[in-house]
């Protein structure tokens, strides 16, 4: 099971009438993580928090046609999932405890994405899982920042570009599909920038 950590969201509005939901897609860098290890053949599931709102319940839809686990995704009263191009504040929550609730629903996992910064005490606890778990861990950092050390030292760490959540996204998902099938972290590497175009569109 390759579980990605993290909060999805939608891409665009719901917008008015009934019409409006078919234009609906699932958006981020969890979901599309998600979809490009789901298309790359992996069993996924997300684990981490949406709001307790519509634009949460579409996003539960939207996973489930797409095959994707969502048990361990948890509904936070207070938080608004996200939209593309709105800005909707606050974020749901996501600390030490969520994490820890989400991963231990789970009886297995063979890869860990942690697709988002995470607080130091929830990066603790899903590092602790993924050790339990004997799972490899890919992370995403912003930017020029400094991962702490014990994500630099057990997890492949990637920094985020601009645009992290297209071709990069799906360069991440389809990574973790192929360790997830045993791939070597450099061969799947290399098997998912070369798929996808990734170095190309990063040029």
């Amino acid at each position: 099971m390759i579980v990605v950590l993290g909060r999805p969201g939608l891409g665009r509005p719901a917008g008015v009438g009934p019409d409006a939901l078919a234009t609906e897609e699932l958006d981020g860098r969890v979901a599309r993580i998600g979809l490009a290890a789901a298309a790359a053949g992996g069993s996924v599931e997300i684990v981490g928090s949406i709001g307790d709102d519509v634009e949460g319940d579409r996003v539960v839809v939207l996973l489930g046609r797409e095959g994707i686990g969502h048990a361990a995704l948890l509904r936070d009263p207070a938080g608004r999932t996200a939209v593309a191009g709105q800005v909707r504040e606050p974020a749901p929550r996501l600390d030490a405890g969520d994490v820890d609730l989400g991963l231990r629903y789970l009886s297995e996992i063979s890869v860990l994405v942690l697709a988002e910064p995470l607080p130091p005490e929830a990066e603790s606890v899903a590092l602790g899982s993924a050790e339990y778990h004997a799972a490899p861990v890919t992370a995403i950092v912003p930017a020029g920042s400094t991962p702490s050390a014990r994500l630099a030292a057990t997890a492949t760490v990637f920094e985020a570009p601009d645009d992290a959540e297209g071709p990069f996204a799906a360069m991440v998902g389809r990574y973790a599909a192929a360790l997830a099938n045993g791939v070597a972290p450099a061969d799947a590497f290399t098997a998912a920038t070369r798929e996808g175009g990734w170095e190309r569109a990063g040029e």
